[in-house]
């Protein structure tokens, strides 16, 4: 039943993630390295308090990787597919590699971040408090 839940809340960072970008980058206009931090925050404090709520408890690390190989490893998988797609028209530019890697990075390290045992104990005390 865990994996289910932890699952359901990976699975809504991802859409939260299409969303918030779509939002920010093509209808407010916004660009820059600073926006990709500020939305991976975002979906990142939004992932802790999902799995800290629907849980109950802290996850077990088990849980926590879950929740980080399916956020991350998607991401990540169309952060390369992306990559390559802007490598096929313009040639490799390590530039444009820097950029890109600079703009993934956010996402699970902010996500590892607000899923550790501290940020969590965080969620979980606001949690209990009537």
């Amino acid at each position: 039943m865990e994996k289910t839940r932890i699952t359901i809340v990976a699975v809504t960072s991802i859409v939260l993630f299409f969303l918030a970008n779509y939002l920010c980058r093509f209808l407010f206009g916004l660009t820059g390295v600073g926006v990709s931090l500020l939305i991976a925050a975002l979906i990142a404090a939004y992932m802790g308090f999902s799995v800290a709520r629907t849980l109950e408890r802290a996850p077990m690390p088990e849980e926590r990787s879950r929740a980080l190989w399916i956020y991350g490893g998607f991401l990540g998988a169309l952060f390369v597919a992306f990559g390559a797609w802007v490598f096929l028209d313009t040639g490799f530019d390590a530039v444009t590699a820097a950029t890109l890697l600079l703009h993934y990075l956010p996402y699970p390290a902010l996500a590892h971040v607000f899923l550790s045992d501290r940020l969590i104990q965080i969620f979980l005390k606001k949690n209990k408090q009537p």
